[in-house]
């Protein structure tokens, strides 16, 4: 499982563990910090259907506007 640190951003792996008292020794590698490590999660669904809706809006407004400019 990754872990990501809240206060460096450093996202590193830990050993897959069972219970929370196993990863009572866990730290950030880079700044040491126990506190504020929180699992990486896959991204909703939603997320990546607002990012292709979004990037499908650029590029139609870019068509657009090259097109514009091509017919004067």
């Amino acid at each position: 499982m990754e872990y990501n640190c809240s206060r460096c951003h450093q996202r590193f792996p830990a050993p897959a563990t069972e219970g929370e008292q196993e990863l009572h020794g866990l730290h950030c590698p880079r700044c040491k910090a126990e506190a504020g490590l929180e699992p990486v999660k896959a991204t909703p669904l939603a997320m990546k259907l607002f990012a292709a809706f979004l990037g499908t809006a650029v590029v139609a407004i870019a068509v657009g506007g090259i097109l514009s400019l091509v017919s004067g």
